[in-house]
């Protein structure tokens, strides 16, 4: 089993961005407030000025890159054991399914959200980014170690990503999985079949 989000932290502004990437997958930016990342993660009012000169901004630029670095761990060791394209999205699915249910719904995923509601906030925007080309680059190293094509491979991701975005946007607002199952089914099927041999776009 993928385990993606290590939630458990000790040092305190650890303990302040992993609270802030959960508020941030169930609230987005404008439910994440200050108050509620101390209240959640349990560490002193002093502690703020101290770990995050920058403010909030700061604080949810480190949330998204700390969530979005333990997915693309999770998902590197995934490939390194030797998981097929279509296991390794799989199991991705699997992971924000199971954080859907345990939360009623809640919970998206912290990168999308921040995506979606500062995309006009160039510090957060180059954080959600940076994740985002992440993800790509490993799952088009996945497909194309399978066989796909250069061009195939990023098509192929970029489509990955942005149908399991979509997915969880649907989800939260039905109150429902069946989004996400839906696309996991479509794009592992997808996914498996055997790679075709085309023209490389210029």
């Amino acid at each position: 089993m993928m385990h993606i989000m290590p939630w458990e932290r000790t040092d305190t502004k650890d303990r302040m961005v992993t609270s802030a990437a959960l508020l941030l997958r169930e609230r987005g930016v404008a439910g994440t407030s200050f108050a509620k990342v101390l209240e959640h993660s349990g560490t002193p009012r002093g502690s703020l000025g101290h770990h995050f000169p920058g403010g909030k901004r700061e604080m949810v630029a480190d949330a998204v890159r700390w969530a979005g670095g333990a997915a693309s761990a999770a998902m590197r060791h995934a490939v390194e054991r030797g998981d097929t394209p279509a296991e390794l999205f799989a199991t991705v699915c699997g992971f924000y399914r199971r954080a859907l249910v345990d939360t009623d719904f809640a919970a998206g995923c912290p990168v999308g959200n921040v995506a979606q509601e500062a995309h006009d906030d160039e510090p957060l925007r180059a954080a959600a980014n940076e994740v985002f080309d992440d993800w790509r680059s490993i799952v088009r190293a996945s497909l194309t170690a399978a066989g796909h094509t250069a061009t195939g491979a990023t098509d192929l991701a970029e489509l990955c990503i942005a149908g399991l975005e979509g997915a969880l946007m649907l989800a939260r607002v039905q109150q429902r999985a069946e989004p996400v199952d839906s696309v996991e089914r479509q794009l592992c099927a997808l996914l498996s079949q055997t790679p075709t041999k085309g023209k490389e776009r210029p």
